[in-house]
């Protein structure tokens, strides 16, 4: 599934309807699945049913994430020295992209007769894609509504205005109690983000052999970008200070399994540390992102016995 999990879940040709995963697909995805911490800015938080299968566990986790992200970034879209016009104009963005979000999951609702029945694995999964979208409709407001002369919601009527529900719990949905107190610095310094790979070993002509191996078995790069180039990205000490695009040709899923057989080889090779970098382009062109990597980690891709045996190498 491409694009935000808001459009994707609810697409029609590639919907969660499509999605045919075994439970053990999503114990395999889950196995190295970490967390963002709680968006700082947050005004709500969701109180819904814990997940009790493998697959609505890894389901709320990508939409807990991505709305978690979304809610962090408001800061970006609204600068403390950006200009009341364009404060109102990122609203308007926002709350368009909001309003599309909660109309498509509603007709998808209608359409595939999505129902309260938690118990039932699309049932939670799009219920909860619902509730946090809600969520974010009411954060838009509570936050930043001084810059829309749109009429604003409750949660209640938010939920009645897109999906005729006039039974909503709005305990689902509720105020963070957090206080913020504020605190003086001390003379601890926050850690700066890892701009390394942290290669382990010392034999770095081994890895280089392998990466050639991988590249002629599954076409891992396109013809923009050299093995050599990727080899000296992943040994430098500071990537940032790298001028090569790493132009990846394989399918996403084989790249994806590719970082996992690697990851013990390395201190902070993993989907993070990757997206940071900002030095990975997909096959379709665009910048690859951690979300993509966990959204297709598969289990057995395409070559898996043969990239494990080349791996089998650095050991």
């Amino acid at each position: 599934m491409k694009g935000s999990v808001f459009s994707s879940l609810v697409s029609i040709t590639n919907g969660l309807h499509r999605d045919n995963r075994q439970k053990k697909d999503f114990k395999y995805l889950l196995s190295d699945f970490k967390l963002n911490p709680k968006a700082n800015n947050a005004v709500f938080k969701v109180n819904f049913k814990k997940p009790l299968n493998a697959k609505k566990e890894y389901y709320q986790k990508l939409i807990f994430i991505e709305t978690e992200n979304t809610v962090a970034s408001f800061s970006k879209e609204f600068p403390v020295n950006a200009t009341t016009p364009e404060n109102k104009y990122s609203y308007t963005i926002l709350l368009n992209k909001f309003d599309k979000y909660l109309n498509d999951i509603a007709t998808y609702i209608n359409k595939r007769g999505i129902t309260a029945d938690l118990n039932n694995d699309d049932n939670y999964i799009i219920n909860y894609l619902k509730v946090s979208a809600i969520r974010l409709y009411a954060e838009l407001q509570e936050q930043y509504g001084q810059f829309s002369e749109n009429t604003t919601f409750s949660i209640s009527e938010i939920a009645e205005k897109y999906f005729n529900d006039e039974t909503f719990d709005v305990n689902v949905i509720e105020k963070s109690t957090t206080k913020k107190v504020a605190t003086k610095k001390t003379s601890k310094t926050k850690a700066k983000p890892k701009t390394s790979f942290g290669y382990k070993s010392n034999d770095t002509s081994t890895l280089l052999t392998v990466l050639k191996l991988v590249n002629l078995k599954i076409d891992l790069l396109d013809n923009r970008t050299t093995v050599e180039q990727l080899h000296e990205l992943l040994l430098a000490k500071d990537f940032t200070n790298t001028e090569s695009q790493i132009y990846l040709q394989c399918e996403t899923t084989q790249f994806s399994y590719l970082v996992t057989k690697l990851k013990p080889f390395f201190i902070y090779f993993n989907p993070t540390a990757i997206e940071r970098s900002g030095k990975f382009v997909t096959k379709t062109g665009t910048l690859l992102k951690a979300n993509n990597l966990h959204k297709n980690k598969v289990h057995n891709p395409k070559e898996k016995e043969e990239i494990d045996k080349i791996i089998q190498q650095l050991q």
